[in-house]
């Protein structure tokens, strides 16, 4: 059987699959922030005082970030 995938995630659990804080998504969404991002995804209203986010909304974003990490391949 395999686990279970969201459809949505809360904005904590976004936070914590990115590492980030909740500052950084919020200067994400906002245009007049210098480090908005047009690519990052929207929260949608859940309810009255609720969002969320579209799961594989969230998980394209994060495989079209570029890769800052260098790995060294072994020498053969």
């Amino acid at each position: 059987m395999e686990p279970f995938k969201p459809l949505m995630y809360r904005p904590q659990a976004v936070d914590a699959l990115l590492g980030t804080c909740r500052s950084s998504r919020h200067s994400w969404q906002d245009p007049k922030s210098s480090q908005y991002d047009p690519t990052w995804p929207l929260p949608i209203k859940l309810s009255a005082r609720s969002v969320g986010y579209i799961a594989a909304e969230v998980e394209a974003w994060i495989a079209s970030r570029p890769r800052t990490r260098v790995v060294k391949q072994a020498e053969e």
